[in-house]
């Protein structure tokens, strides 16, 4: 019978210690700018790379790999000329700062 509330009582502690940080208040779970903006860079770069180890091991051929090149290389510069401001793929960075469409050819804007 002891061992049965032991482990109930350490069963209860191990659940509300996972369940702590949902419940908190006052913590942003929005990230910063400079933080997404590392994250749009850095998922570009990462998509180059891995482009890159495709070619080199045999995953995709050369006329693949020369117009995905070429896109992913657009879209890593885009994300680095547009800093905090939202991009459009198709027109480049915006400065609608709150919005969600481009105003030039209404297409999604990428954050």
């Amino acid at each position: 019978m002891t061992a049965l509330l032991i482990g109930t009582a350490l069963a209860v502690a191990s659940l509300c210690y996972v369940l702590y940080p949902l419940y908190r208040t006052g913590v942003s779970t929005v990230p910063r700018a400079s933080t997404a903006r590392k994250n749009r860079q850095s998922g570009a770069v990462e998509a180059l790379r891995e482009l890159e180890f495709d070619r080199q091991t045999g995953k995709i051929s050369d006329s693949d790999y020369e117009p995905l090149k070429a896109r992913y290389t657009e879209q890593a510069l885009v994300a680095m000329r547009a800093g905090d401001a939202p991009v459009c793929e198709r027109c480049g960075p915006r400065h609608e700062a709150e919005a969600d469409f481009c105003s030039k050819c209404g297409a999604a804007l990428v954050r």
